[in-house]
């Protein structure tokens, strides 16, 4: 018994080995500029050079943070993040920096992407709506913080600005199951 026992723990350890010194898999929410991809990973946002090397981490508070976009630029990361409870638009320069809240409201603010001038940030919000099913609908915010706007379609959830600035592709719903159906 003693030696079955001994058997499979030595079998187990020489199962995991391979996968002991395996890199990070779980990185989400790619964006990717002239030089940088910033990404999440672990709660936090991170960012590392388009060429390779060490990621560097632009987040650091107790909370969540997802959906990190890049300036046309590339010298700032929009995100959503979750501090205390409630899910907003903030932007941390690129080299590192502290993250400043660019929105206040107690629905939740999920960030599309940049316009192309890079002076706003487009967001997705159900802040208007009410009722058992919300339908949340597009509005950007400057970078350096101030009011929202909406855009004007009604209803939006994921999608992005054309490269002039004149033209949104999105989707209307966002469905509860949107990995199965889509």
């Amino acid at each position: 018994m003693f030696r079955s026992r001994q058997f499979l723990a030595l079998l187990a350890v020489v199962a995991l080995a391979p996968t002991a010194g395996a890199q990070t898999r779980m990185l989400r929410s790619p964006s990717v500029s002239a030089d940088q991809i910033a990404f999440a990973y672990a709660q936090n946002i991170w960012i590392v050079p388009r060429s390779g090397g060490a990621a560097r981490r632009l987040t650091s508070f107790q909370g969540t943070t997802d959906d990190p976009k890049l300036s046309p630029d590339g010298k700032w990361v929009a995100f959503s993040g979750s501090y205390g409870g409630n899910t907003d638009v903030y932007v941390v320069p690129a080299e590192g920096g502290t993250p400043k809240r660019l929105t206040w409201h107690t629905a939740i603010d999920v960030v599309q992407g940049w316009t192309p001038d890079g002076a706003r940030i487009l967001f997705a919000s159900n802040r208007e709506t009410n009722g058992p099913t919300p339908a949340p609908r597009f509005y950007t915010v400057a970078a350096s913080g101030g009011p929202e706007e909406a855009l004007p379609m009604n209803r939006a959830w994921q999608g992005h600005l054309s490269p002039d600035g004149r033209r949104v592709a999105y989707r209307m719903n966002n469905s509860w199951d949107e990995e199965r159906r889509n």
